[in-house]
């Protein structure tokens, strides 16, 4: 039986984090930084996809509770038992299904075995560790640090795997702003130092 770990949320205004911790309570925080600081904004982010929380701040706490608590956080994440498509059709080229039908046994599962191999490559899992986490990377700092110095040249250090351009980039940025991108991007600079 898996569990998985509670989510959490981090919310950010112009000087940096505000507080990070369950919805609930960065709902209230950010709600009462808002009504004391009234020319300010606050972006809220679930911190395991980096995806930005729709979540209406308006009301009392106990409504703003009830919002918090019944807001739909499993939309954020990919389905964790359900990663079958909807449609199960694969479009393939005539040399595909040539090469399918010379396969041992069904095309399903010539195709389940060769998607087994990449899935066991230690190279294409590396591979995949460093786009998940470039993907995290590029989220936070497109929602949070567009109008920084240096954000295009670090996203672009950022795919190009040169971590000290990406933290030369992003030095200048707010110290929590900073330290987030560049905590997020370190499975991509091991996995690169790796491979």
């Amino acid at each position: 039986m898996s569990t998985s770990l509670p989510s959490t949320f981090s919310a950010y205004h112009q000087g940096g984090c505000l507080i990070q911790g369950n919805l609930p309570a960065v709902a209230l925080a950010a709600s009462r930084f808002l009504a004391n600081n009234i020319d300010q904004q606050v972006l809220i982010l679930e911190d395991s996809t980096c995806q930005i929380v729709d979540l209406d701040l308006s009301g009392d706490e106990t409504l703003l509770q009830r919002k918090a608590d019944y807001y739909p956080v499993s939309a954020l994440r990919p389905a964790q038992h359900s990663d079958q498509p909807r449609s199960a059709a694969v479009t393939l080229l005539p040399r595909h299904w040539q090469w399918l039908k010379n396969q041992p046994g069904s095309p399903s599962a010539a195709l389940r075995r060769l998607i087994d191999n990449v899935r066991r490559d230690p190279e294409q899992q590396a591979a995949a560790k460093v786009g998940y986490h470039q993907q995290l990377t590029y989220r936070f700092c497109q929602a949070l640090c567009g109008d920084f110095s240096g954000y295009e040249e670090a996203l672009r250090a950022l795919y190009a795997r040169e971590q000290n351009a990406f933290v030369q980039q992003t030095s200048s940025w707010p110290e929590d702003f900073a330290a987030r991108a560049n905590a997020l991007a370190v499975p991509v600079w091991a996995e690169s130092a790796i491979t």
